[in-house]
């Protein structure tokens, strides 16, 4: 008896094609497809435990990852002091995980690329999972960690204070195990420029004013966060 399929929201490019089949996902395969299934294979073989499993490809050629119960939210919004703790922390141990990774080519870690509450999975409110690694590959912590640090805090809501942000901030790069804000911040506008453009790219107007916004809004109440012009970062060992 085939089993049913319950269509499931999230990742950028598959919105409508990813559904659930048991305890399973299936999702259409890309041009990532083949390294996305040797780094799950990867985390699977060194135990860590907070991400799918690759598990093969069904007969209509979909891959076949493993479901992880909980809860996902649909958008990015306000959270609460200690989700931000618990993410940076989760964000931290994946990072860990994949430095030395076969995979990394040479540079530092394997990316997520798109670390934002949106591919977490949520236990009892907290993030305890991480999910939809589409976008994975080979990079910098700070760029993971700065798109992360951007999507969690909601950088450029205006209906949070810019106090409140850079309290916020420091809760997140401390609980992650960074001491200082300037590379991170550098780091942000980077991607939301990134972003700007791939939205302009791919003709998507609500994607570049949010992105335009959200970068307009980090240049200014955060500039002076950056004290030294050629800081360097340091990741203390967990």
């Amino acid at each position: 008896m085939q089993q049913q399929e319950i269509l499931l929201a999230g990742g950028k490019t598959n919105l409508g094609s990813i559904v659930r089949v048991g305890d399973t996902v299936r999702r259409p395969l890309n041009h990532n497809s083949t390294f996305v299934h040797k780094f799950l294979q990867y985390l699977e073989n060194i135990n860590f435990d907070a991400s799918p499993r690759f598990l093969g490809i069904d007969e209509q050629g979909r891959e076949i990852i493993s479901y992880i119960e909980g809860d996902v939210p649909s958008n990015v919004g306000y959270y609460s002091d200690e989700q931000l703790v618990a993410a940076a922390k989760l964000i931290r141990c994946f990072h860990d995980a994949t430095q030395g990774c076969p995979l990394t080519n040479n540079e530092e870690i394997i990316c997520h690329n798109d670390l934002s509450p949106c591919n977490f999975v949520f236990i009892d409110d907290m993030p305890t999972s991480i999910i939809d690694f589409e976008m994975a590959a080979p990079g910098t912590r700070m760029f993971d960690l700065a798109y992360a640090a951007w999507l969690w805090l909601d950088i450029g809501n205006e209906e949070i204070s810019a106090e409140d942000q850079k309290r916020r901030l420091l809760i997140f790069t401390k609980a992650y195990g960074v001491s200082n804000t300037d590379i991170l911040i550098k780091t942000m506008t980077q991607r939301q420029q990134l972003l700007v453009e791939e939205a302009i790219r791919r003709q998507k107007p609500c994607m570049e004013k949010w992105a335009k916004s959200a970068l307009q809004w980090t240049k200014r109440e955060f500039s002076h966060l950056i004290s030294t012009p050629n800081s360097q970062y340091t990741i203390p060992h967990s």
